[in-house]
């Protein structure tokens, strides 16, 4: 879909000898984008306008620059997108921290009385892993092992290998597919560990997308913690709560049952301040 939307763009281009384009074709997730153009004459020049296409998108408008009105970014875009240099043949701007969703072409054009619009365009990849997260949580039906859990989310679709002390880890496990609706992929891979073997040892995650990797450590918890973190565990909290409310509970009823006795028999409380004591602001 991508390469269409260039080919097209390419065919519609006007006059593009004329300027002089200059920018990113990849990039990193979270890293900065940055695209130039100028136009070598600037006769007649009134306005400089960069704009955004994707897929089956519109075009949206980023930012303007005129000399009437200087450097422009629109609403949405403040933050995401800053002039680095404007003038009235030439400007740059840089794409903050780009995602997935900022893959797309960028068109710069030169708005030029009292002729069509010279016009520039320029596509952006962004390549990449954006998140990685992992978890420990028990088997299932009370078994001695542990589950070990590692989601990746990436373009293009990530790869996760098992380590644990540099060593690749062969007990299989369950992988799943999600596609993003911003073109990114998410794979979860479980794997299945025997506490006996792993318990207060690291198991690694590694992440491959596009040549980039990533990696996360994961703490095989003790036994002990296992039982601790288990259903027994939440049992004796529930239970501590319980007792704990229920203390409460009988305090707050004495103390309203003694305050009502007194009231009803009129039994003053054994201290009394003097009737002539001084009052005490606060």
């Amino acid at each position: 879909m991508l390469c269409l939307l260039i080919l097209i763009l390419s065919l519609i281009n006007r006059a593009f000898s004329d300027i002089v384009a200059q920018g990113a074709t990849a990039v990193e997730f979270g890293q900065d984008a940055s695209f130039s153009c100028a136009l070598s004459d600037a006769s007649g020049v009134k306005q400089i306008t960069w704009q955004r296409v994707r897929n089956t998108e519109p075009v949206q408008t980023l930012a303007t620059y005129s000399d009437l009105f200087k450097d422009h970014v629109d609403d949405q875009y403040v933050g995401k997108v800053n002039f680095t240099a404007a003038s009235v043949n030439s400007a740059s701007i840089e794409i903050k921290n780009a995602t997935f969703e900022d893959e797309a072409c960028y068109i710069c054009s030169f708005k030029v009385y009292p002729f069509q619009p010279k016009r520039q365009t320029m596509c952006l990849t962004v390549k990449g892993i954006s998140e990685i997260t992992a978890s420990v949580n028990p088997a299932p039906n009370s078994d001695p092992d542990v589950v070990v859990s590692c989601s990746a989310t990436g373009k293009q679709a990530p790869t996760i290998l098992w380590k644990s002390a540099e060593k690749e880890l062969n007990f299989g496990s369950n992988n799943f597919t999600t596609l993003n609706k911003d073109s990114s992929t998410t794979i979860t891979s479980n794997i299945t560990l025997p506490l006996s073997q792993f318990h207060g040892k690291y198991v690694e995650c590694v992440t491959q997308s596009d040549g980039i990797e990533k990696s996360v450590h994961i703490l095989v918890p003790d036994e002990d913690d296992k039982v601790n973190n288990g259903p027994r565990s939440y049992i004796v909290t529930v239970s501590v709560l319980i007792i704990m409310t229920v203390v409460v509970l009988v305090i707050i009823a004495i103390c309203l049952y003694t305050k009502l006795k007194r009231a009803i028999f009129g039994i003053k409380s054994t201290y009394e301040e003097p009737l002539n004591a001084p009052n005490e602001e606060c």
